[in-house]
């Protein structure tokens, strides 16, 4: 006599499954447990000014002081300008409106590529992707020298990058969120619009997750290598079918405009574009035919990704004058710190949407869905 076992349903336990609801359910778990997160990330805009300068919003204080920042996954530190900073012409930070500050008074200093900072570190709560950061140490600055910081339309920096870099070993923000337990995930991502400026999108930064509606197909992920500096095993950068470096280590740095190499690296692969160079930049006479430049290779943990010449070439076009062509590719003047071989900046972020996964230890990249 057959013997037929029935579902909760009623309906036989082999009908069932195959209709796949059971091993659906299975996925469905699975997917939830195993996937990016993608769900219900907090989105903060970002503001692009010609190619070079990419901020958006933090708040400092209660009641909340708003700052235009840059997201620098090269630093780890937050600073806007104090209100005793001398010859600062952007908005300052005014610790006496604030009924959550709490005085710190540590010095604090920092140089950049751009140029260096110095002041003072307070505490206060950190609005940021409207969650509070609650007890941040932060720095006010009280000078800012160079023409940088004054041209700027940023008013300070928010770093995103390790503990291991931060001046005076302050947590940054975003670990400070991921210990806090304000994000779902300890990973954020950015998307940086490819429209040639200024007809932008809206660029983002997803915090706590990824932002599905930003890139296609599947993220392929590289290990940190070292903590400090978002930094990756950098198999090779070739130009066409011609290696240029090979076996040495990037940073994947949101807060640099353009690919960065050390000087007589950047020298070769621009004298193969045909643009003229001007110090640590290249610029063309005339804008190219992009179909006639040489793609650029950057093999990341065996993955090959590429660059085009419309992706590697920035094309600025200010009101009321033609547009300039500049080639993504800068020389470093001097070393690279930690005798870095590259540094992969918003020109490899644009055609890439890239995951900053600290949890995992690890960077990814997807192809960033500009439709």
């Amino acid at each position: 006599r057959e013997v037929v076992i029935l579902g909760r349903s009623g309906r036989p336990l082999e009908e069932v499954m195959r209709s796949g609801k059971v091993l659906a359910g299975e996925a469905l778990k699975l997917g939830l447990k195993y996937a990016p997160h993608t769900t219900a990330v907090p989105k903060v805009p970002i503001t692009d000014f010609m190619n070079a300068q990419y901020y958006g919003p933090v708040s400092i204080g209660t009641p909340e002081q708003e700052f235009k920042v840059i997201y620098d996954t090269g630093s780890s530190n937050l600073w806007v300008p104090g209100e005793n900073c001398t010859g600062c012409v952007h908005k300052k930070y005014n610790s006496s409106a604030s009924s959550t500050f709490v005085y710190n008074g540590t010095d604090f200093s920092i140089l950049y590529g751009s140029g260096a900072v110095r002041g003072t570190c307070d505490q206060d709560t950190v609005t940021f992707g409207g969650l509070k950061v609650k007890n941040q140490v932060f720095a006010e600055t009280t000078a800012e020298p160079g023409l940088p910081w004054v041209v700027g339309r940023f008013d300070g920096i928010l770093g995103m990058g390790w503990v291991q870099i931060s001046v005076n070993g302050i947590t940054p923000v975003f670990f400070s969120m991921m210990e806090q337990k304000l994000v779902d995930a300890g990973q954020f991502s950015f998307y940086l619009s490819a429209q040639a400026w200024p007809h932008k999108k809206t660029s983002e930064l997803a915090l706590g997750g990824v932002d599905p509606d930003h890139y296609t197909g599947n993220f392929s992920y590289v290990p940190v290598s070292k903590d400090g500096y978002w930094q990756i095993h950098t198999d090779s950068i070739s130009v066409g079918n011609e290696t240029i470096h090979a076996n040495f280590d990037s940073v994947v740095d949101s807060g640099t405009s353009l690919l960065a190499f050390p000087l007589a690296t950047a020298v070769r692969i621009n004298s193969k574009l045909g643009c003229i160079d001007a110090g640590i930049e290249c610029v063309f006479e005339a804008c190219p035919d992009f179909s006639t430049l040489p793609d650029l290779h950057v093999t990341l943990n065996g993955k090959v990704y590429t660059l085009t010449g419309e992706d590697y070439i920035l094309q600025v076009q200010e009101p009321g004058a033609p547009t300039q062509c500049i080639s993504g590719i800068m020389g470093f003047p001097g070393a690279l710190p930690e005798n870095l071989g590259a540094i992969l900046g918003d020109v490899f972020m644009r055609k890439y949407y890239t995951t900053f996964d600290a949890a995992n230890n690890r960077v990814g990249f997807a192809l960033a869905n500009h439709n």
